[in-house]
């Protein structure tokens, strides 16, 4: 398989969950186009609670010059409702390691409001932990 030179991604709302498919090795253009593309769509939220999930399993890791850019895009969705991250990884710990770098809470003064994350190898399991904890892709009427 063959990866585009700069990596890619795919947002989607469903339900309130927003979905996020990350592929190929971001650099810092990547990151900035992705973290303004999320902007716009987690505004459709309404300030309400709501989950992501990413899986990042074709995703190659990322430049360090990214790295704030993701940060402050957690932040920023954090304030606008988001309390749930799911990540769907394969087994190695090194793109782990460079999530967890992005974590907001190695931030002491930043206000976390409830946000948690979790990591799983399967996009099903993913998909369980976010429903328990009140967030689906499928619409609830």
């Amino acid at each position: 398989m063959r990866f585009p030179k700069y990596g890619n991604y795919a947002l989607d709302i469903s339900g309130n969950v927003l979905e996020v498919f990350a592929t190929g090795a971001w650099n810092l253009k990547t990151a900035e186009a992705f973290s303004e593309e999320m902007h716009d769509l987690v505004d459709r939220f309404e300030d309400k609670p709501w989950g992501a999930i990413l899986d990042g399993r074709r995703w190659v890791l990322s430049t360090p010059d990214t790295q704030q850019v993701v940060i402050d895009a957690i932040k920023y969705s954090i304030t606008k409702g988001l309390r749930r991250s799911a990540y769907v990884l394969d087994t190695g710990m090194v793109k782990r390691a460079q999530l967890e770098y992005t974590h907001p809470a190695k931030e002491r003064d930043f206000n976390l409001q409830g946000y948690e994350r979790n990591y799983f190898q399967h996009y099903f399991s993913a998909l369980n932990w976010l429903d328990k904890e009140g967030f689906s892709p499928i619409a609830k009427t």
